[in-house]
């Protein structure tokens, strides 16, 4: 019976090596996969259908890595024609970022902002108040409480404003929007690698790494107009994003480095 029971627990250890060993396979040809950022020019920009997706009423949290180049523009924006929800991050001066929420035109500045160098920038709102991260510290808060965010038909535009004054220059990668307030925790421990796209409440995500600015998301909010033509560009070497582990069954997200740290 002792017997059995050591050949059982042989294979089952042998078993979890197995799926470990092929896990961290797969995690290695993930990660040596390259990572494409978007290139804005000034005159280029893509325009995302609206959607009830991207007009998160209770809480909204936006984040994306960015290098920019332009001391100003409005890098991610769901604001055309009158039509105002979000505006995150706009470029101010070369040296702060402006997170703008409507209703009643709530503006938050805050310094930080860095030209011609990698930074991860993040607003988040929680229903009371408006934060911003940059590099996952905070550098801003703003009082701001409200029932629900606006819900205009607006489009989602990368790369400018409501007008082409507003353009931003530079490269943009790893864009993901929330509908809830993610926390300063959550904010540095996922910053430094690629989502899934299944990620309970992400209603956004554009990773670029396929060269276009689909959604990797069940939401589907794919990027359906360009002006100019959009450049796509292996940044690897600046940005290293690794990807994720997902325990399909039991939707548990780790870090490869943490599995390979178990194996």
């Amino acid at each position: 019976m002792n017997q059995q029971l050591n050949r059982r627990g042989d294979i089952v250890k042998s078993l979890f090596y197995s799926v470990g060993i092929a896990l961290i396979f797969l995690g290695l040809t993930a990660s040596n996969a390259a990572n494409i950022a978007l290139q804005l020019d000034g005159k280029t920009y893509i325009e995302v259908p609206d959607s009830e997706s991207l007009n998160p009423k209770k809480a909204l949290t936006i984040e994306a890595w960015m290098k920019m180049e332009s001391n100003g523009g409005e890098c991610l924006a769901k604001d055309w024609g009158g039509q105002r929800d979000y505006i995150f991050p706009e470029l101010i001066d070369g040296t702060k970022i402006r997170f703008v929420l409507w209703p009643q035109t709530k503006i938050l500045d805050a310094p930080g902002l860095e030209l011609k160098k990698w930074q991860h920038h993040a607003g988040i709102w929680d229903g009371k108040e408006m934060r911003i991260y940059i590099d996952g510290k905070k550098v801003g808060a703003a009082a701001y409480s409200a029932k629900e965010l606006n819900d205009s038909k607006a489009s989602l535009y990368i790369g400018v404003g409501d007008s082409a004054q507003w353009a931003c220059t530079g490269l943009i990668d790893e864009i993901r929007i929330w509908e809830i307030a993610r926390t300063e925790k959550e904010i540095n421990d996922f910053m430094m690698n690629t989502l899934m796209g299944d990620e309970p409440s992400l209603n956004a995500h554009y990773t670029f790494d396929n060269k276009n600015a689909d959604d990797n998301t069940a939401n589907k909010n794919n990027g359906k107009k360009t002006t100019g033509t959009p450049r796509y560009v292996d940044v690897t070497k600046e940005l290293n994003l690794k990807p994720l582990a997902v325990d399909a069954k039991n939707k548990l997200t780790s870090t490869w480095s943490q599995i390979k740290q178990i194996w």
